[in-house]
């Protein structure tokens, strides 16, 4: 399966493998691995991703992943339940999560001229090419004086000062995952240890032997932060919202009725109540479609795929009115049901607040991939068909 992006996003590989693509830029993603996609972006393998996606994430640079390891697929499932937009004061990413991108080791920026960033591209594949100017500017037959200048115009890099960068970088990314400094050293084009030493001392301010296992930048992973306690309130209009407590506990309040939810449980919020929703510590609850069949036994990735259409759809821009994925994908839920009970797409465009048909057919068709005509004309047909075989 191959799932597209179209806005800058973090992709966490929760369980099995992923290919990521940014442009010319690729990873392959195993379970407990974060990736920073700096612009549209595919997805594809048989591992659980999950978008995590804000108006504004604040995080700068290039695409770049970081190893978290599998212990926190807590904390990350939580971070895409906020993302959604549900739960109150959940309008950029935690701290903890956009510190593990505030990494002086990040990689250079990639020149823009076709003959750079053909270089660059090589020396991505292999940190430790030890090809030099002179014999790349002849591979690529432009001058030496001219491949420098391409460097130096779009990233602020001489050629030997970017080569230095992303060595540094891809040796931040081994020390990382537990490789020994020499080894690192070797790996990625150093020809001594004290080299890899003075160059990562003077990009990052700190020594390759003082770069913590496990950490991204000069921060340490280490272990997840703790889940907080979170709340909301909820106002039900059109369509009735399926809460699932994916770990821990919650309890849902409506007036005149409390209800607590355990570990697994799901509670249907029907339509045009007022309902609170609080969430105990260390507990992650994820809203559901209304059509999800609560006989069944949950399963994350039908939460994921519930929201994915809606993060190529929803307008990501940081202002007030851009609707959340929650309330987006609330009102195509509504915009269904309508249409099924016969509105014309004109009036149900109305009904779920868009000022033009226009506009209510294009984000319906982004979410659903059919039309809302052709959506309802397929329910006649199946209503007609099972008339007729009644």
């Amino acid at each position: 399966m191959v799932v597209s992006y179209p806005h800058p996003a973090l992709l966490w590989c929760h369980s099995g493998s992923a290919t990521i693509r940014v442009g010319t830029w690729k990873c392959e993603l195993p379970a407990g691995e974060l990736c920073f996609a700096a612009g549209p972006s595919t997805v594809s393998g048989d591992g659980l991703v999950i978008p995590i996606v804000f108006p504004n994430l604040g995080i700068s640079g290039t695409s770049r992943r970081v190893h978290l390891g599998v212990e926190w697929g807590d904390f990350m499932v939580y971070e895409f339940s906020r993302s959604l937009g549900y739960l109150r004061g959940a309008r950029t990413l935690s701290p903890e999560i956009a510190r593990l991108f505030d990494d002086p080791a990040a990689p250079p920026p990639a020149p823009e001229a076709d003959e750079a960033n053909a270089v660059a591209e090589r020396l991505r594949v292999n940190p430790g090419d030890q090809t030099s100017l002179e014999d790349f500017a002849e591979q690529y037959r432009v001058s030496a004086r001219t491949l420098q200048r391409q460097f130096l115009a779009s990233t602020g890099l001489t050629f030997s000062e970017w080569r230095t960068a992303y060595r540094v970088s891809s040796a931040a990314e081994l020390l990382a995952r537990d490789f020994s400094v020499a080894v690192v050293a070797n790996l990625v084009g150093f020809a001594a240890t004290s080299s890899l030493t003075r160059a990562f001392r003077r990009h990052t301010g700190c020594t390759p032997s003082a770069y913590t296992p496990g950490s991204v930048g000069m921060a340490p992973a280490g272990t997840p932060p703790e889940i907080p306690s979170s709340s909301t309130w909820h106002r039900s209009t059109g369509s009735d919202v399926v809460l699932w407590v994916y770990r821990g506990t919650a309890t849902l309040t409506t007036p005149g009725y409390c209800r607590f939810l355990g570990n697994g449980d799901s509670a249907t919020i029907p339509a045009g109540t007022n309902t609170r929703l609080d969430i105990a510590a260390g507990s992650i609850a994820l809203p559901m479609s209304a059509d999800t069949d609560l006989d069944a036994t949950p399963e994350l990735a039908d939460v994921v795929d519930c929201y994915r259409s809606a993060l190529g759809v929803v307008t990501r821009a940081d202002t007030a009115s851009a609707p959340s994925v929650f309330t987006f994908t609330q009102k195509m839920d509504e915009a269904r049901k309508l249409l099924r009970a016969g509105l014309r797409p004109k009036d149900v465009s109305r009904t779920v607040g868009y000022r033009s048909t226009a506009a209510f057919s294009r984000a319906f068709k982004g979410m659903h991939g059919i039309s809302p005509r052709d959506f309802q004309n397929e329910q006649f047909v199946e209503i007609a068909g099972g008339s007729i075989a009644g």
